[in-house]
């Protein structure tokens, strides 16, 4: 088995939007918020703002599987207002 890193840019706006598929080969991922506004991610689209991370302009999430944290599954953002644009890194088991 090899593994492959993929690197992704995508904006966000004040509906959800399905930032990441999911994925049951992905071993890891990182996102961050290179916007100036905060951005909130969670797997649960009905309850991002209340349910999910709150992720601050310049900051970061990172999970990873050997961590237990469960990188495979769906991610959805939101932001308060306005758009904000992400960098997602992913590695990947092929």
């Amino acid at each position: 088995m090899g593994r492959i890193t993929r690197f992704y840019q995508t904006t966000v706006g004040t509906s959800a939007s399905q930032i990441v598929p999911y994925n049951p080969n992905r071993t890891a991922l990182l996102i961050r918020n290179i916007a100036g506004s905060t951005v909130y991610v969670s797997t649960d689209q009905a309850n991002i703002q209340s349910a999910g991370l709150q992720v601050g302009a310049a900051e970061y999430l990172s999970f990873a599987k050997s961590d237990g944290d469960a990188p495979e599954l769906q991610v959805y953002a939101l932001t308060d207002s306005g758009t904000a644009d992400l960098r997602i890194v992913e590695t990947v088991e092929t």
